[in-house]
């Protein structure tokens, strides 16, 4: 009876400190090396706010989480998402599952980034904006498992080389265990190309473009074997 008693104070007592357990310990948890800027933290883990949030120079805004019971009936450990600032604009669902998959699900977002031209002083300008629907994205440290979600963007050609508005459509999928965003322009012949992102956040882009490749063979009358593509490759975390 004593043991039973003890356990039953004990089980209770960690109980106890898991549900008051608040938000700004996740916090510090998640970001050991002191990279986000927070006006403000309320709230406990199973549901806060945190307002004024920056990460480096990107200004990220308020976000909200709130922790879905009801996702322990699918055996998934489910946060509700609602991200708004004056770059990204982000309300859906992620979480893990039981056999430790990450997921997003069901996820609306808006992007509009903005770069810093250095003219006397700093100018803020609107290059681009994406909105996407995240269906499903099931990933793991090791690999992508499944990816459903399409999306639209507008870029700016900054250059005058293709359009100076270009709207794009995106889709996204898991293809050889790794993330790929595909992009195609409307019209079609503009640019297309793909985006591969591995679980360690390291990306590689391609872009094409027939209407360039065109150009460029009818200015130096050299003829591709193959159609020229532009590539980038980097982190995503030091964008």
């Amino acid at each position: 009876m004593r043991k039973r008693t003890a356990f039953l104070i004990y089980s209770s007592f960690i109980l106890i400190l898991v549900i008051i357990f608040p938000m700004r310990g996740i916090v510090a948890l998640v970001d050991d090396k002191d990279k986000m800027r927070i006006n403000s933290i309320e709230g406990f883990w199973w549901k806060g706010s945190l307002e004024g949030v920056a990460l480096e120079e990107r200004s990220l805004g308020n976000i909200k989480i709130n922790f879905s019971p009801i996702s322990l009936i699918k055996r998934k450990f489910a946060f509700n998402l609602d991200v708004k600032g004056p770059e990204l604009n982000l309300k859906g669902m992620f979480g893990f599952k039981a056999n430790g998959n990450i997921f997003i699900e069901n996820t609306n977002l808006t992007i509009n980034p903005r770069f810093k031209a250095q003219s006397g002083k700093a100018v803020f300008q609107n290059i681009s904006n994406i909105r996407a629907n995240i269906k499903s994205l099931y990933f793991n440290d090791k690999k992508c498992i499944n990816a459903d979600g399409t999306g639209t963007g507008e870029m700016i050609d900054v250059f005058g080389l293709l359009s100076q508005k270009l709207q794009i459509n995106l889709a996204l999928d898991c293809k050889d265990d790794l993330f790929e965003i595909s992009f195609q322009s409307n019209p079609n012949n503009v640019l297309e190309g793909e985006v591969v992102i591995k679980p360690n956040l390291e990306f590689n882009l391609e872009a094409r473009s027939k209407r360039l490749s065109n150009k460029i063979i009818e200015a130096t009358k050299l003829n591709f074997k193959k159609e020229p593509s532009f590539k980038i490759s980097g982190r995503l975390d030091e964008l």
